[in-house]
């Protein structure tokens, strides 16, 4: 299963060529680091506000190249934590490491 919107993608690469499209590649994958890696560490010590607020930018981060489904868990942490936060947190980091892992094998490594 894709978690990047590849259709969205290509279109993306054809525009611009794909020697201008990986500094856009590079900063997903350290944007997507970055809040990832605060998002764990507030998973650990349980800090609600600061799990919303990572969340929000990932949903953004998410969004912008097509990752829907992490878009979709991203936004529903953001807007309000639901009972199940913990999991759900859980199932955006995973789907954000996915996403990730797909931008990186785009256009060279």
């Amino acid at each position: 299963m894709a978690h990047l919107d590849q259709a969205y993608l290509k279109d993306i690469i054809a525009l611009l060529g794909a020697e201008q499209f990986v500094p856009l590649k590079n900063q997903f994958i350290v944007d997507c680091d970055k809040a990832a890696a605060a998002l764990r560490a507030a998973l650990a010590q349980s800090d609600e506000a600061q799990v919303k607020r990572q969340a929000h930018l990932l949903k953004g981060v998410l969004g912008q190249y097509g990752a829907r489904e992490g878009e979709a868990i991203a936004a529903r942490l953001a807007h309000g934590l639901p009972s199940d936060w913990r999991v759900v947190t859980q199932a955006l980091l995973d789907e954000t490491a996915m996403a990730c892992n797909e931008m990186a094998a785009l256009v060279g490594a």
